[in-house]
């Protein structure tokens, strides 16, 4: 085909499809005019419903022994025995002989003074006898300091009448005197038996509190386990030799141990009037099948593993800790609240770092929001009839990512929870549907097309 004719072509179809266009763009019905849908804003809202909630305070601390003893050798020796649980970790029972230390030189030392209190007790029989003896040669004086005193008198009348010569009665005369004189040495025999019994009584007594002592010292040779528990820290060997005050070791009970928490003023006031609660508040309350004051749960988590006791608030520490102005809180957990499966795993030990719950009193009306539904000024944003209506609240208590509030709401009412930029009352709303909403949706269209 010729160039020419080509071309032609092409410039036929050309003006044709321009003319089609042009016919397409005449025929073009005109477009309607529609107003404009109203301004609205898209939110995201939640249906509050009101609630009896109890006010958990939570906190954290480090578990530590409520009862711990240092045991420390009250006597010197070597160590003569050892119980195989008085290990680090060891568990023992009430009673229990822990560590004996050789007793035998104590032994030694009673037995000495039991002798002596028998050589003493046999002094003292001694002078019992020896005072009967003497009493009896007393009276056995005194008759014949009578006779020679009579003799002494007779010869005295003789003379008188010239029967006898006076040498008679000078000889009868120091008869009745060294008669007198004999008894007084008796008497004075007698009258020195008291102070000598009296002082064996007190060499006695004095050998009694050395036995005392002595059996005290071998009683301290053998330490005795106080209470169930562990052994937390063994500082001796079997055969060592231990001065008086060597540290022997460490012990600690095992039924209940404590956690010190420390609790921000602003949070107190959640568990109640505890200013002089002590332990046996506590204990008063329990022994009438009552609650504990402030019940406590004790956390420890650990490999993405949960282990929890349950516990109470025991007493309040009588400083606030300088640095951080808090009131240090006792909780005092019971090891035994742990089932058997959690104590095989996870025995509460002292050091175990642990969450610790508290639960103080109960708010009779609250509403639980998130911390960004709230706004400043207390203000919280509602959609009535898909309008924004703005309600001022009473904040009851602010957590960390939400707030409990009381007055300003109703059970049903729909709080807006995402941000609003300019917020006006009245201002038209559009309610996103929950993933709930939108999954009940899509089946409802599915049956439709179904259908």
């Amino acid at each position: 085909m010729k160039p020419g004719i080509k071309k032609m072509r092409s410039l036929v179809v050309l003006a044709v499809a321009v003319g089609i266009a042009a016919l397409l763009i005449v025929l073009k019905p005109a477009p309607k005019k529609q107003a404009p849908p109203p301004a609205s804003l898209l939110v995201e809202v939640m249906e509050v419903k009101a609630s009896s909630p109890a006010m958990v305070v939570n906190s954290y601390g480090t578990v530590k022994p409520t009862e711990s003893l240092n045991l420390v050798s009250e006597v010197k020796g070597k160590v003569a025995e050892m119980s195989p649980s008085f290990q680090e970790g060891g568990f023992f029972k009430e009673d229990e002989r822990l560590i004996s230390i050789d007793p035998r030189s104590y032994e030694l030392v009673e037995a000495q003074r039991r002798k002596q209190l028998k050589q003493l007790d046999a002094e003292l029989r001694r002078l019992d006898q020896e005072k009967q003896n003497l009493q009896v040669r007393l009276n056995i004086a005194r008759s014949d300091v009578e006779l020679t005193k009579a003799e002494w008198e007779r010869f005295k009348a003789l003379v008188e009448r010239e029967v006898v010569a006076q040498a008679n009665v000078d000889r009868a005369q120091q008869q009745y005197l060294a008669s007198q004189n004999r008894m007084q040495e008796v008497e004075n025999q007698i009258a020195l038996i008291d102070p000598r019994r009296d002082q064996i009584k007190a060499q006695r007594e004095l050998v009694e509190v050395q036995l005392r002592e002595a059996l005290l010292d071998l009683d301290r040779t053998r330490i005795d386990a106080p209470f169930d528990g562990y052994v937390l820290e063994k500082n001796i060997e079997k055969g060592q030799f231990v001065n008086i005050g060597a540290f022997l070791g460490r012990i600690y009970r095992a039924s209940t141990l404590e956690v010190e928490v420390r609790i921000p003023f602003k949070d107190l006031s959640w568990l109640g009037d505890i200013s002089s609660m002590s332990v046996s508040d506590n204990d008063e309350q329990e022994g009438t099948d009552a609650k504990p004051l402030v019940p406590a749960k004790v956390i420890f988590k650990s490999g993405g593993q949960t282990r929890t006791w349950e516990g109470r608030l025991a007493r309040v520490k009588a400083q606030v800790d300088e640095k951080t102005r808090t009131l240090p809180l006792i909780v005092e957990v019971l090891e035994e609240s742990s089932s058997a499966e959690d104590h095989a795993s996870y025995p509460l030990r002292p050091g175990m770092f642990v969450d610790v719950e508290l639960t103080g009193m109960r708010i009779d009306t609250a509403y639980l929001l998130p911390r960004s539904a709230l706004h400043p000024g207390n203000l919280v944003y509602v959609a009535s009839n898909n309008e924004l209506v703005t309600r001022q609240v009473e904040v009851l208590r602010r957590l960390n990512d939400s707030v409990y509030v009381g007055k300003g709401l109703n059970d049903g009412d729909l709080v807006i929870t995402t941000p609003v930029g300019t917020p006006r009352e009245g201002t038209k709303l559009r309610i996103r549907a929950t993933e709930e909403e939108a999954k009940n949706y899509h089946e409802s269209t599915k049956v439709e097309e179904e259908d």
